[in-house]
Parts: structure tokens; sequence; C-alpha cells
């Protein structure tokens, strides 16, 4: 039982770092701004939607976490254990594909910004 709680407080942590970084991002994406943004594509306009994208995989995180819990606590009362599953693999790929989607934009944002220098 007490394996559970440890393995939902691991979901839950992660989840609050992933809700921690869209603040910052929110935060900092605001603040690095230039005297003339570019207000179709830009750190300044891309600040909201990432932090939006990064509170949803927070989300995404703890509803996968919670899920899990749920499921393997009603195996364990049934005598039975549950060992991986499409959840870990559903998280990590979500994350891996959030992860390369936000570098991917923060790329293109750099290299506008070269461009139009």
């Amino acid at each position: 039982r007490t394996a559970l709680e440890r393995t939902f407080l691991g979901y839950l942590r992660t989840s609050l770092a992933l809700s921690m970084m869209g603040i910052l991002v929110a935060q900092l994406f605001r603040l690095q701004h230039s005297p003339t943004p570019n207000f179709h594509f830009g750190f300044f306009v891309l600040g909201k939607p990432l932090s939006c994208i990064c509170q949803g995989f927070a989300i995404y995180t703890l509803a996968i976490g919670a899920f899990r819990t749920w499921r393997s606590q009603n195996a364990i009362v049934r005598g039975k254990a549950i060992s991986g599953g499409y959840e870990i693999v559903a998280l990590a790929l979500g994350i891996f594909i959030f992860l390369l989607l936000f570098f991917s934009i923060l790329v293109a944002v750099d290299v506008l910004k070269e461009d139009v220098t």
C-alpha cells in the first residue's frame, strides 16, 4: 500500500515540475521582449500557448498517475500485481513529443530572429 502512495507521489512530483516549467516559460517569455517584438511568431507571442501546453501535460501526467494508482490498487485487492503497462509508455511518449515540439518551436523562433537581424 505504501508503494502505491509513493508511486502516485512520483507522478504528482513530475506533474508539479511540468506545471512549474509552464509558469517559468510564461514569465520568462513575457519578460524577454524587445522594443519591437514580432507579434506573429516570437517569444512574446508564444509564451502563453507554450505555458498552456505545459499545464495540459501536467494535468495529463497527474491523470495517468491517478489512473495507474487506481488500477494497481484494484489489482492488489484481487491478489494480483501490475508491472509496466501502457500508461508508462503513453506518458513517456507524450512527454517526448512535448519536449520535441517545445525544442523545435524554440529553434524556429531563434532562427527567425537571426534572419530578421
